[in-house]
């Protein structure tokens, strides 16, 4: 049931991971400056009203959508395409930069394979790209967290 329902709405599905993407950089980018800052990127209720009004969809199935959507894990397709990526001698290189106009720590996503570098790993879903760009996001969490509070953040 619930792949069908974030498959159902996978537009409002897409806008909210934006949201929440956008939110998590503004979380991320508080910790940059305070290290014991635990980041908390769940949509506000003015931003979950905002999604419903513009999908058009009930309080009821916007809630069971957006349970859902935070239970969303890396899939089995999205694993396989990692480890062939891998296999054939591709990385990810993640790169987080501070916006200090925004107060923002934006982190971006490279793929290099080959003397290569792409925007996307070809086969993967929107979603599955979404799910990449979050975990890239913990880490650099985990990171700042990791790091000795009189110290410059390590990137």
């Amino acid at each position: 049931m619930a792949e069908n329902l974030l498959e159902k709405y996978e537009a409002l599905v897409t806008d909210m991971a934006n949201v929440y993407l956008n939110n998590m950089a503004r979380e991320l980018g508080i910790k940059y400056r305070d290290k014991s800052y635990t980041i908390n990127p769940r949509l506000s209720e003015p931003q979950h009203t905002e999604l419903k009004a513009k999908h058009k969809i009930s309080s009821t199935e916007y809630s069971n959508l957006y349970s859902e959507f935070q239970k969303m894990e890396p899939t089995q397709h999205m694993q396989q395409a990692m480890e062939a990526f891998t296999a054939s001698g591709g990385s990810v290189e993640i790169d987080p930069r501070y916006d200090e106009d925004t107060n923002t720590l934006d982190v971006s996503l490279q793929f290099c394979i080959k003397d290569r570098t792409l925007d996307r790993i070809e086969g993967l879903s929107p979603m599955e790209h979404v799910i990449l760009q979050v975990t890239a996001m913990q880490q650099v969490d985990g990171a700042l967290a990791d790091a000795p509070a009189d110290a410059p953040p390590p990137f």
